[in-house]
């Protein structure tokens, strides 16, 4: 690459020994004149003429190009994100079963448009008589949840364990209740009790 040099002035005497040792005096290839200065050449009369190379301008660093997560694809500008659907829980409460309570509905109400997909039952059961299953009706608004009426295993079908097994319910809009009517396959007797939690796992929009 060629070097472009910027003329800062001549170097004049009064003959040409002492134009060389001005030259020499200060600089280029043959001084101290420094910030890189040299003779780059010389006028008609013989007198030196000093520049010092122009500095070389800084390379530019490569481009970083850099690529949203596809969860965030949906947003359309810093802080504001179009409707898009999520996946979470709608708390469908807790109780406690007891000889005085052998019945209870579990009831969630949608603040967004919601499909449930999976139940999750935990339960926790204290006394001998304690072995009933947790049978049950889900419901959609005033829609039966199932392909016939009778209860369902409720704890059969939202176990922890129970992979792959997954619901496609009837959409429903902000304001709908979405119950379950349970009941005890086996009534409790005495202080005997079955603690239970119930939640809705499902897609939203948001």
């Amino acid at each position: 690459m060629s070097r472009q040099f910027e003329v800062i002035g001549d170097v004049m005497g009064d003959d040409d020994d002492d134009v060389q040792g001005d030259v020499m005096g200060y600089g280029g290839p043959m001084g101290g004149y420094g910030g890189g200065s040299q003779v780059i050449g010389y006028d008609d009369e013989g007198y030196a003429i000093v520049g010092r190379r122009a500095r070389a301008r800084p390379q530019q660093g490569g481009m970083v190009r850099l690529q949203k997560p596809d969860w965030r694809q949906s947003q359309v500008a810093p802080g504001v994100i179009a409707p898009d659907q999520g996946m979470l829980s709608l708390p469908m409460g807790n109780f406690t079963f007891a000889l005085a309570a052998q019945t209870n509905t579990f009831t969630g109400q949608l603040q967004k448009p919601f499909r449930g997909e999976r139940l999750l039952v935990t339960t926790v059961r204290t006394g001998a008589s304690s072995v009933g299953r947790l049978l049950g009706q889900i419901f959609v608004g005033t829609d039966l949840a199932a392909l016939d009426v009778p209860p369902v295993d409720l704890e059969q079908l939202g176990a922890a364990n129970a992979f792959g097994v997954r619901l496609t319910m009837k959409p429903a809009q902000p304001g709908v209740f979405i119950r379950i009517v349970t009941t005890l396959s086996t009534p409790l007797a005495g202080a005997d009790t079955i603690f239970t939690t119930i939640q809705l796992l499902g897609r939203l929009v948001h």
